[in-house]
């Protein structure tokens, strides 16, 4: 009676939103019935808080972990929001070091912004006593003392004589202390240790913290006992550990683990043990963090740890800037000859010097697409794919990256846009944002080889974003990516930077990119000299620019350009030049393309070029062509026209999307009587996602209203199936009255554009 009572007074208020938090701890059907009651007001939202999805999960949809975690774009808005002064790439370490998870986020973030490094901030917990409150009253005082202790460890297990009974009590209790289960042991969430060891005392926490960081080193978990060691105060064992195994967990990948640990080492301890500079050094490369990287190299140089110019020269080799690196190699080689000789290759290649690279012995994926041979590179790669991601980051060499960058080359887009999207996910397990940035730039090139100008545009936008801050040889391809899409001043800013790092290679592979898109695009571009370039493929393509000719048969000696790759020709000149060598076998070619859009007034361009017709029934005959295939008789019916009054339409619309066609040469684009779909013919509403708008504005013809109302009918009834509001105001676009669509709309942040639609259709109406 209560529950009727409340809702009949909930009923009459305007929309709310019920939350509740914590629900866990009144989960019953008594609480469940309530909700499902309150449920059925018109205007209340309910938003169940919980540690556990039982019971609530029948009420409605269940968000878990990863659906609520901060993608990158929210982490940016986030960062943007919090801590404005961060870059971009700053803000990507941050989510790549917390996974998305968004309290971490905003705490990391917020002491981020006084200066904290990330690994530092990771620590600062906020003051226990706030958890404490939550956690305390769900458990009772023999659990909580346990956990406390339990918590001094951070995790324990049942193979620990010691701790087996502890874990078996605090196993009924684990979602109350949000306690992770790994491999049947408890794992403690940071916060939550922080909270329950405020009440350990100090003296007892040191030894428990002592005895752990001996039982693990006894397990080989020299990781685990480096932490113990560090949190009992003995900093003298635990950098003598970071000394031993440090470079060791950095090639498993562990690098955050070192950073934070080596962070909370004082200064004179580490000053005590100069190789730790070259270890902090060695971390803060893998990290992304290269210009600290480079000063704590420096720092290493200074206390006379000779292997610090070895480092030097490895963050320009990441970071691809041979000229900044040349000068360290001479040093280093000096002193370390042999361990110099593959970095001195790899910067020679780096700098596009691809034979002296390859006649030291370097060779490989990155080799063979440097010196004319992306096939064989691609190839190489799809058999080397690596599994996995504990390992330290690979920056530009990383397998998924590269894999991505040939496949868009040589081999399929789509299989390029997968693998880019992987790489993302690998840089974000890495913690790496160099990965995450470069990823952005791979699926950027996915897409613009396969035409698709907008989607390519955000992910250029997103890479150039996340390079900020970080090395300039990562902007290199997000601007070369924005001035293949027309933006000149990305070209230039593209052209200084890649000379500012010394590659010539990247500053060709990125100008013949811009220079295919533009041609691709029906945009003039001048093609610059290219200096000094090995790369035969690159010159090869430089040499058949425009694509007027093919005389050396280039199209069938690298037959991926035939197929949507970055350095494809247009479909029309690929198709033409085949016809002309006898590859194709047609009576004739047009040698051109045709974008026709419907939708709104029906326009044509041929070869981008926007063309009219003289007679306004060729357009119309143009417009009953798109609907359907005809039979003449239907035809002319259809026209009003006479046979001979029609040979005269059919004739014109023929030159006009044909211009130069001999004149008993059979058509291309067009057959007794319909269109033909061949590659260089573009119809919007041929498209998965064909745009907005009524086709066929302002053409009247009985046949073309048909097809107005079949077309309205079936795009709103997708829209009406779509999960996306966006997807619904487009629909709302189209029938501004549509009752199911506008209402939906009111409950999404589009309402406030929705009602304004709908507003402008009554008006219209005089309603």
């Amino acid at each position: 009676m209560a529950g009727e009572a409340l809702l009949e007074a909930l009923s009459g208020l305007a929309g709310h939103t019920l939350v509740l938090d914590e629900a866990q701890r009144a989960g019953s059907r008594e609480a469940v019935a309530l909700l499902r009651t309150l449920a059925r007001a018109p205007g209340l939202r309910l938003a169940v808080l919980s540690r556990r999805a039982a019971p609530w999960e029948v009420l409605g949809r269940v968000l878990g972990e990863a659906e609520l975690a901060f993608d990158p774009a929210e982490a940016l808005q986030l960062g943007q929001a919090i801590a404005p002064e961060l870059t971009a790439f700053e803000v990507e370490r941050a989510h790549s070091l917390v996974r998305g998870w968004p309290l971490g986020l905003r705490l990391l973030l917020r002491a981020m912004r006084f200066g904290v490094r990330p690994e530092e901030a990771f620590y600062a917990h906020p003051e226990p006593a706030g958890l404490l409150a939550y956690l305390v009253p769900a458990l009772p005082q023999e659990v909580l003392e346990l956990a406390c202790r339990a918590s001094v460890l951070g995790e324990v297990g049942p193979e620990e004589a010691e701790w087996a009974e502890a874990v078996e009590l605090l196993r009924p209790y684990a979602a109350d202390l949000l306690l992770e289960s790994v491999g049947g042991r408890l794992r403690f969430h940071p916060l939550v240790r922080s909270a329950l060891m405020s009440r350990v005392a100090p003296e007892e926490a040191r030894g428990l913290l002592s005895k752990a960081a001996e039982r693990a080193l006894a397990r080989g978990e020299e990781v685990r006992a480096a932490g113990y060691l560090l949190e009992a105060g003995r900093l003298g064992h635990a950098a003598d550990l970071l000394l031993r195994q440090g470079e060791a967990w950095l090639d498993r990948g562990f690098t955050y683990t070192v950073l934070a640990l080596l962070e909370r080492l004082p200064e004179p301890v580490r000053a005590a043990r100069p190789a730790l500079f070259f270890l902090h050094g060695e971390a803060l490369r893998q990290a992304g963090r290269y210009a600290e990287a480079e000063a704590v190299y420096q720092q290493a140089l200074r206390a006379g740890v000779e292997r610090a110019l070895l480092g030097l020269s490895r963050l320009y080799l990441d970071t691809v800037e041979p000229a900044k690196a040349q000068g360290y190699l001479l040093a280093a080689r000096l002193r370390f000859p042999q361990a110099v000789e593959r970095f001195w290759a790899e910067n020679l290649l780096n700098a596009g010097r691809v034979q002296e690279a390859m006649a030291l012995g370097l060779e490989g994926p990155r080799v063979w697409l440097r010196s004319g041979q992306p096939e064989r590179a691609l190839m190489e790669v799809r058999r080397a794919q690596e599994e996995g991601t504990a390992r330290a980051p690979q920056n530009h060499r990383e397998g998924t990256l590269l894999l991505a960058l040939l496949e868009a080359i040589a081999g399929d887009a789509q299989a390029a846009f997968a693998a880019a999207q992987k790489g993302r996910r690998e840089g974000e397990m890495l913690g790496s944002p160099f990965v995450v940035a470069l990823a952005e730039a791979r699926l950027g090139h996915a897409l613009l080889a396969q035409n698709r100008w907008g989607e390519a545009e955000l992910a250029y936008r997103r890479a150039l974003s996340l390079s900020e801050g970080g090395p300039a040889r990562l902007g290199v391809e997000p601007l070369g990516g924005l001035a293949a899409l027309g933006h000149s001043w990305a070209f230039e800013a593209m052209v200084r930077q890649a000379r500012e790092a010394g590659d010539a290679w990247v500053e060709a592979f990125m100008t013949l990119v811009v220079a295919q898109a533009h041609l691709r695009r029906g945009e003039a571009f001048t093609l610059p000299a290219l200096a000094a370039l090995e790369d035969p493929f690159l010159k090869a393509l430089a040499d058949h620019y425009p694509w007027k000719a093919d005389p050396d048969g280039l199209l069938l000696r690298y037959p991926f350009l035939q197929n949507p790759t970055l350095f494809a020709p247009p479909p029309h000149r690929v198709r033409r030049l085949l016809w002309e060598a006898g590859h194709l076998p047609l009576p004739y070619h047009p040698g051109v393309c045709v974008r026709i859009r419907a939708l709104g007034p029906l326009e044509v361009q041929v070869d981008h070029r926007p063309v009219r017709f003289r007679r306004e029934k060729v357009r119309l005959l143009l417009g009953l062509l798109l609907v359907r295939g005809w039979s003449k008789e239907a035809l002319l019916e259809a026209l009003g026209v006479s046979d001979g009054e029609f040979r005269v339409l059919w004739s014109e619309l023929l030159a006009t999307l044909e211009p130069g066609r001999p004149p008993r040469a059979p058509g291309y684009f067009l057959r007794p009587y319909a269109l033909v779909q061949v590659p260089e013919l573009w119809v919007d509403l041929w498209q998965p996602d064909p745009g907005e708008g009524l086709p066929f504005e302002g053409l009247d013809h009985p046949e073309l209203e048909r097809f107005r109302s079949a077309w309205l009918h079936e795009r709103l009834q997708a829209y009406r199936r779509s999960q996306l509001p966006a997807q619904w105001l487009q629909g709302l676009r189209l029938e501004p009255l549509d009752e199911e669509l506008y209402a939906r709309l009111l409950e999404t942040e589009l309402a406030q554009e929705a009602r304004r639609l709908r507003e402008e259709a009554l008006r219209e109406l005089e309603l």
